[in-house]
């Protein structure tokens, strides 16, 4: 029998519903106070003791009663006897109500007295007993949320273990294909991160959490994990098995243990996601998508986490203009990661990949766009409120670029980071880059667009931006060439099996050249027509010995540890529009890439040109 989504509610009902059942879940216990950062206080915290416990002084200097120094002046010196010399936080005897500082005190030659010249007021630098805070007194109301500097004062009135509120959640991953943070994982298998993260997740939030081993794709293995993590925690969290495919068992235990709220829920991504009720407690069953877990983390269990007291680090929202159109399906609410960036006057946003398995989208990304289920989505140019996940400063310090993202470009990122100016590199192709470049949606394009005449760049910026000026600045050649196992270079191509790339793509009209200027015929060329999306593929296909060789790049050559045969060198530039020169991110970048550290990486890497990195050219 196929297997179905139980139920499928709404984003809102499913929100609803979580804090409906689970809104007055409670569980406090003790904790350290040098731990209680962050924490809410279950129950009203009273001071120990008083503060101070009896009278003390304010100032270094001599105890005395008031009365003695009565009429006291510069005319009239007053001679004390009786006083007792004290420091800062001494304790002032009962018999004496005010203390006078050292400096305005003459001691007598003999030492049996002192002279005051100014008289004192009754309790003058004296701090009295219970001043601050009385015994019993009290200091926090329950559901106060501490403070690192407010340990220092809870610590002074006595407080050592203050009771706060405490959850633990049971993070729980399922899956036979699963292997441990650490391990390189072979074909079919898959490394277990959404337990580390949720883990991570969860404790910014001050939840803890017990993180149980793999548990394999086994009905009776699941329940048994489950029926353990309900008996020793307060909410439980699954990982995977929530879909509806033949070894999705989670939604199976769950019901059989105890009640299966909903399965699914119309929201993008975290479709499969499953809520269920075990002995009164939430048992939330995550996608295995990782984006889709994050989702299902940060919309679902987030508010019920707020409700109970453990919320997060607070959201900044800001207003940017979409630098291209946002589709949605119609009926689910759909969220979208986006990289912003201040660009002049205002921000503007470009999305990242929207599928839920692609982790870089999340690292990448700067903030995220809510698309309500009724709307088809936004237009290019429309302004939207999105959330932020880092903060606003972080966009001010931000560069958009697109067009081809070479590894240079991750390189020139990491020397950047040292000024804190944070490069957003979107993967668009060279023509989307140019596009980009046109509408002015991005800061630069990083382009090697070969034209069908043999120059790079220049065709196209023309063709797409006619009469305007534009600055390049070379990055590096990236050296391709002929990737086999036994070093076949392009003259012996007809005699082997090959992969291609798309009609269009630079590798496929450097091949083209290449034969035409050898007078090779393509189809004496077995698996021309044989065609993969990109010089990775190619590489890979080449390493799983799928065909004898293929046109690739020098480092991805390298990577795969294949014999290369260079052929050409592509011209890899970054293109500015002209009016951006002067921005200070965009300067630095140039600099950057004109550096000698920039240089030296591309040097030590070994598979680029550095010939025209830095160079400098304008386009009108």
């Amino acid at each position: 029998m196929v297997k179905r989504y139980l139920s499928q509610i709404t984003l809102d009902e499913a929100v609803e519903k979580v804090l409906e059942l689970f809104g007055a879940l409670k569980s406090s216990g003790t904790v350290p106070l040098a731990e209680s950062a962050g924490r809410v206080a279950a129950s009203p915290v009273y001071a120990e003791y008083s503060v101070p416990v009896t009278n003390v002084s304010a100032m270094d200097g001599v105890a005395l009663k008031s009365s003695d120094t009565f009429a006291a002046s510069e005319q009239n010196p007053v001679s004390v006897r009786d006083f007792l010399r004290v420091n800062t936080g001494n304790a002032v005897p009962l018999t004496y109500d005010a203390v006078v500082m050292i400096e305005d005190v003459w001691f007598e030659e003999k030492g049996e007295g002192i002279t005051i010249r100014k008289s004192a007021r009754p309790w003058q630098n004296v701090r009295a007993a219970g001043e601050d805070i009385k015994q019993g007194e009290l200091i926090v109301p329950k559901n106060y949320r501490i403070r690192p500097f407010d340990i220092g004062a809870l610590g002074t009135y006595g407080v050592t273990d203050p009771v706060v509120k405490k959850l633990r959640a049971g993070l729980i991953p399922t899956g036979s294909e699963l292997v441990p943070i650490g391990t390189r994982p072979g074909p079919g298998q898959v490394v277990e991160s959404n337990i580390t993260m949720a883990a991570a997740w969860l404790g910014e939030r001050n939840v803890d959490t017990t993180c149980y081993p793999p548990t394999p794709d086994d009905p009776e293995m699941i329940r048994d994990v489950i029926s353990e993590a309900v008996l020793e925690n307060d909410i439980i969290i699954v990982s995977a098995g929530s879909s509806a495919g033949t070894r999705d068992f989670t939604a199976g235990a769950i019901g059989d243990l105890g009640r299966l709220v909903f399965h699914g829920i119309s929201m993008m991504p975290g479709k499969p996601m499953i809520l269920g009720e075990i002995e009164g407690k939430p048992v939330i069953g995550l996608p295995g998508y990782p984006i889709s877990a994050q989702v299902v983390l940060r919309e679902i269990l987030g508010p019920l986490l707020d409700t109970l007291g453990f919320s997060g680090p607070p959201s900044e929202k800001l207003e940017v203009s979409l630098a291209g159109d946002l589709t949605s399906n119609v009926g689910y609410d759909e969220f979208v990661l986006l990289s912003v960036a201040k660009h002049g006057d205002h921000y503007i946003a470009s999305q990242q990949s929207r599928g839920a398995g692609v982790q870089m989208a999340s690292i990448r990304s700067n903030a995220y766009l809510r698309l309500p289920a009724p709307i088809e989505g936004y237009a290019e140019g429309e302004s939207v409120f999105l959330n932020m996940t880092r903060s606003i400063a972080h966009a001010d310090r931000s560069l958009l670029v697109t067009g081809i993202m070479e590894p240079p470009m991750g390189w020139l990122s990491n020397i950047l980071s040292e000024e804190e100016i944070w490069l957003h590199n979107g993967n668009t192709g060279n023509i989307s880059g140019i596009i980009a470049l046109k509408k002015d949606i991005c800061h630069a394009a990083a382009l090697h667009a070969l034209s069908a005449e043999g120059g790079y760049n220049t065709e196209y910026i023309r063709q797409y931006m006619p009469g305007e000026e534009i600055h390049m600045t070379g990055i590096a050649g990236i050296i391709l060439g002929i990737a086999s196992k036994t070093g076949i270079g392009i003259d012996e191509l007809p005699g082997s099996s090959i992969v291609n790339q798309p009609a269009g793509s630079e590798c496929r009209i450097v091949l083209d050249r290449l034969f035409s200027g050898r007078s090779i015929d393509p189809e004496s060329v077995n698996g021309y027509s044989r065609v993969v999306n990109n010089p990775l593929s190619a590489a890979i296909a080449v390493a799983g010995g799928n065909c004898d060789a293929a046109l690739t790049s020098y480092s991805i050559a390298k990577t795969y540890g294949l014999e290369f045969e260079p052929v050409a060198v592509e011209q890899y530039e970054l293109a500015v529009r002209a009016e951006h020169m002067q921005d200070e991110r965009v300067m630095r970048l140039i600099d950057a890439i004109s550096s000698e550290e920039f240089r030296r990486v591309l040097d030590d890497a070994g598979s680029y040109d550095s010939g025209i990195t830095g160079k400098r050219r304008i386009i009108q």
